[in-house]
């Protein structure tokens, strides 16, 4: 029931800065003004004299609530005894006391809030901000006011009569998906790790990218409630839904933006919080898989979330879809321009299915959400902000600061930005790239009649970006990888990856793809594996037999319906290493049911087989006998079906434990670091399969040998290795691809070629790719 009187509300803080009293201030002014609680504040006391001790105390002893507001200055003045007097020291000894004396009435009067801009570690330790509620406004403002106006979500019913027991076993009763103590420490400790790997990931980026040297490219964006220039305090303080979508033209900065967004959210990350993580959609087809789904797997690739764990219906998820379900990633999703028009729609109507749960932020372009909205289509409960344009005067002085005597030789631009509209972020970029050598004259840029306006300038300076950072003479660069290729040759490498991607419909360059661009690897690696292991399997019969066993082997092993019949899924994406303990034990585990699966199925077929040689003999001369064969078919057969249906069903769906995951956290996600554990484990396996095959051939066990010889061609023939192996050395050979691929990549990353979104690689910017794969 609601209460009968209004509650008495007192806000006890300490005034950090300007802007944190102003946000106290605000927080105040909408709990008296627009929800009706009575709230007491010292600045709107100030009208008269007045002996503040006493007048806390009064607030404080005959209010109805304390808002205890954190901040830094709050929790150092609760933890120093000594210093100068404050009002806010003064209150915070008043709370610890009367939580000493009386803690059942005080732990529900007094209420930790935590405002835009702090944290939980920025509440006094003997508030208990991880052991007890608290409350972050404006996440929990609706659980605040239930606790203030004595109105709960859930009214707790009357206890009715003592059930039948039996009642919880019908169908359609409620069942609460609670998370276990270890899985929800397993999430937050996933996360913690995912935190870390990803804000090292984009430090790095936006190290090698530029955005801050000397000083980052002022933007401001628009919202339906005014100008700012910051997004990450505005998404903490005025996106109450955690859903935003980020608006801009072609080339006005969305991605540099989403960028730095997530990592001004992961500067003020805590646990507990959601992480950020940005994610392209490129690749994402609403089509032909769900939303959620994509998401997990992109998680699970890129940042190494593979691993499965037990969920609370029983079934076991990636860590990846364990995160998404209990809201612990925030996904930045960027560029949804970049689907196909015609699905669109259905990818909005797709992340509006993904439920308020999982919080989201998503970057498009703004002449096509337009389209998109006048359809009457658009993403539910997102606050919109508009990306504005560059000011012409933070663009002259940014390109006189990072240009070489930018402020003499890019006068006659200057000239020309004053007359006509501010060129996008990447034409400003392309500016300062270019013309980074001093014999380069930007002059040229004045010419009307070549460059009438900014989008054929920057036609033209993607076609001379290779060239200027690939200068043919490198002077202060000697040491630097590349250096010295000159750039019609760096053109060619980087138009062959252009033109990879345009024609596999991809958008990253992956080094496991790598072998899209030859068709003939892929299926020729594992016809290969597979006809090494089929001839080792029957050889011991004859050579025919043999050749036949690796005919058919080899066939089903590339026969991509057949790969998928056996959910063998997964053999195009690198793989890694997880050698914790309790993997290793369900390795074993595995491992022991497989050989007793096995075995019994070899113990089957043999008394099939003595039954059937009992019956041609005619052994059956007495009921001994006869029931003596009837037994051993009876249990021969029985064997043979139960073990071969076991056999069948992990063959069939696999397994779901063991030591080759996709799960690791230790290290931030690369695409060194993924080729490095996929070689580990192609090796690690292959050398096994010949350590037990040098076994047997001192034994002189020459069938085994075989098959184990067999098992190894088709462990390291089947892998992402082997393939970006093969692929690398042919490309090389015929000039399209560098023999130091990852060398090369990684130069081009740092000039800013190329950026890189965990263990993919990208075009800076699709435009480029596009100049790139066609020149015309």
């Amino acid at each position: 029931m609601p209460p009968t009187r209004c509650p008495r509300v007192f806000v006890s803080y300490a005034g950090d800065s300007g802007g944190h009293t102003d946000t106290v201030v605000r927080f105040a002014e909408q709990l008296r003004g627009e929800l009706g609680i009575d709230v007491r504040l010292d600045l709107w006391e100030r009208d008269q004299r007045r002996d503040w001790l006493e007048w806390a105390v009064d607030q404080i002893e005959h209010g109805d609530f304390v808002l205890a507001i954190g901040s830094p200055k709050y929790k150092r003045l609760a933890a120093s005894d000594g210093g100068p007097h404050d009002h806010a020291r003064f209150q915070l000894a008043m709370l610890r006391e009367h939580l000493a004396a009386d803690r059942a009435q005080w732990l529900a009067k007094i209420l930790p809030v935590v405002l835009p801009g702090c944290s939980a570690d920025d509440l006094p330790a003997f508030l208990q901000p991880y052991s007890a509620t608290r409350y972050a406004v404006p996440e929990q403002l609706d659980e605040l006011l239930r606790v203030l106006t004595g109105q709960p979500r859930r009214v707790q019913p009357e206890l009715g009569p003592r059930a039948d027991p039996a009642i919880t076993e019908q169908d359609g009763l409620f069942r609460s998906a609670v998370l276990s103590a270890d899985l929800s420490r397993v999430l937050v400790e996933a996360a913690e790790g995912l935190a870390g790997a990803v804000a090292d990931l984009w430090r790095g980026e936006s190290r090698r990218l530029g955005l801050d040297d000397p000083r980052p490219l002022a933007t401001r964006w628009r919202t339906d409630d005014g100008e700012f220039d910051r997004l990450g305090p505005f998404f903490r303080r005025d996106v109450p839904s955690r859903r935003l979508l980020m608006l801009g033209r072609p080339g006005s900065g969305k991605s540099v933006s989403a960028i730095r967004l997530v990592s001004d959210l992961l500067d003020g990350w805590t646990r507990g919080d959601p992480v950020p993580v940005l994610v392209p959609v490129t690749d994402w087809h609403p089509g032909e898989l769900h939303a959620f789904d994509w998401l997990a797997r992109r998680l699970a690739r890129d940042h190494r979330l593979g691993r499965t764990v037990r969920w609370v219906d029983g079934t076991r998820i990636t860590l990846a879809s364990a995160l998404l379900e209990v809201g612990l990633v925030l996904p930045v999703l960027d560029g949804l321009e970049t689907i196909a028009e015609d699905l669109r729609a259905e990818a909005i109507a797709a992340l509006n299915r993904l439920g308020s749960s999982i919080p989201l932020i998503v970057t498009c372009g703004l002449a096509e959400y337009r389209e998109l909205d006048a359809a009457g289509i658009g993403l539910a409960r997102a606050t919109h902000a508009e990306l504005l344009p560059l000011g012409r005067d933070d663009v002259e002085e940014y390109l006189a600061e990072t240009v070489p005597h930018g402020a003499s030789r890019l006068a006659p631009l200057f000239a020309r930005l004053r007359a006509e509209p501010a060129p996008t972020p990447l034409v400003v970029w392309l500016i300062r790239v270019v013309h980074q050598e001093l014999g380069r004259d930007p002059g040229d840029l004045c010419d009307r009649i070549r460059f009438p306006d900014w989008d054929s300038i920057e036609a033209h300076l993607m076609k001379h970006l290779v060239r200027g950072v690939y200068p043919d003479y490198p002077g202060r660069r000697p040491h630097v990888a590349f250096a010295r290729v000159h750039h019609s040759t760096v053109q060619r490498w980087l138009e062959h990856l252009a033109h990879n991607l345009a024609s596999t419909g991809a958008a990253d360059i992956a080094w496991w793809q790598l072998d899209r661009s030859l068709p003939w690897v892929a299926p020729t690696c594992r016809v290969v594996a597979g006809a090494v292991l089929g001839f080792g399997l029957l050889s011991a019969v004859g050579v025919v037999p043999g050749l036949v066993a690796a005919a058919v082997v080899g066939l089903a092993a590339g026969n991509s319906w057949y790969l998928a019949y056996f959910n063998v899924t997964d053999i195009e994406t690198p793989h890694a290493f997880d050698s914790s303990t309790h993997k290793v034990r369900a390795e074993l585990r595995d491992f022991a049911k497989l050989l007793g699966s096995a075995l019994l199925f070899v113990v089957g077929v043999l008394a099939l087989l003595i039954a059937g040689r009992g019956i041609a003999t005619g052994l059956v001369l007495n009921l001994r006998a006869a029931l003596t064969l009837t037994t051993l078919v009876l249990g021969g057969g029985f064997l043979v079906w139960w073990s071969g249906r076991k056999l069948w069903h992990r063959q069939r769906h696999g397994r779901s434990d063991g030591v080759v995951v996709l799960a690791d956290l230790k290290r931030p996600t690369s695409p060194g670091g993924t080729l490095r554990a996929d070689r580990k484990v192609v090796l690690a396996g292959t050398g096994t399969m010949l350590a037990i095959a040098a076994v047997f051939a001192v034994l002189g066990v020459d069938h085994a040998v075989r098959i184990a010889l067999g098992y190894g061609a088709a462990w390291m023939l089947f892998s992402a290795y082997a393939r970006f192996t093969v692929a690398r050395l042919v490309l090389a050979a015929r000039g399209k691809l560098p023999w130091r691929l990852f060398g090369f990549l990684d130069d081009a990353r740092d000039r800013g070629v190329l950026r890189q979104y965990g263990a993919v690689y990208q075009f800076r910017h699709q435009h480029l790719q596009r100049n790139l794969d066609d020149p015309a």
